[in-house]
């Protein structure tokens, strides 16, 4: 309860906070953006873990500080997550790799996000984005795939657990690309700061996900 009362206020305070510029300042737009994403958890206690292909979508609004500055406040659907696959055999004959009987883990973490962005000027075509970003955990769903070599047959498992907006956040940098007066095409790297697996006291893994967006202005200045 105390998660989603934060999570609504961060949200309501980034509505104030834009609609406060719009109305003080000159040069506002917004618009819309979504892509894929590439993502996993890195660090202490991950191998074998692998990244996944996902997506992500969102709203934003520009504002014009000077003429080489700028700031973007976004609001963003993140689906994230990480994979790997266990070799049941294996195990079971002291390590020894028999490919017969696998399972593979698809784990998606469902993120709302908030990146608030500076953007600068290097060209007019291009600008460098950075800046930190919060997310709030919507719900963890597991896909479980048991895949039996010896028939071929596999057996599906799905579960969903709530996220209960737990806090993860981090930094991203990237870059703007401008193709057109409206549309932009932007790859981001975002890298987390805030333990994910939490698995042991002295291990440090974080998120991190690869993101290429495709965003459409709707207000220019």
């Amino acid at each position: 309860m105390k998660r989603s009362i934060r999570l609504k206020a961060c949200i309501g305070l980034l509505a104030v906070v834009c609609v406060f510029l719009s109305a003080k300042g000159q040069g506002t737009a917004f618009g819309i953006k979504g892509g894929p994403s590439y993502s996993s958890v890195v660090g202490d206690l991950t191998d074998g873990i692998k990244f996944r292909f996902s997506g992500h979508a969102g709203v934003f609004v520009e504002f014009d500080v000077s003429y080489n500055f700028k700031l973007q406040p976004e609001l963003v659907y993140s689906s994230q997550g990480f994979q790997f696959t266990t070799d049941l055999a294996a195990i079971d004959n002291g390590g020894s790799n028999t490919d017969q009987n696998r399972t593979r883990t698809n784990v998606r973490l469902n993120y709302l996000t908030i990146p608030l962005i500076a953007k600068f000027r290097i060209s007019d075509k291009l600008n460098l984005e950075f800046g930190p970003q919060f997310g709030f955990l919507i719900d963890q769903v597991t896909l479980l795939r048991v895949l039996d070599g010896t028939t071929n047959t596999t057996a599906d498992r799905r579960t969903r657990i709530g996220g209960n907006f737990q806090l993860d956040y981090g930094g991203d940098v990237g870059l703007e690309i401008r193709l057109t007066e409206r549309l932009n095409l932007s790859p981001r790297i975002y890298i987390g700061l805030r333990d994910r697996l939490n698995a042991l006291p002295q291990a440090q893994n974080v998120n991190v996900s690869m993101q290429l967006a495709m965003a459409y202005t709707f207000l220019n200045r």
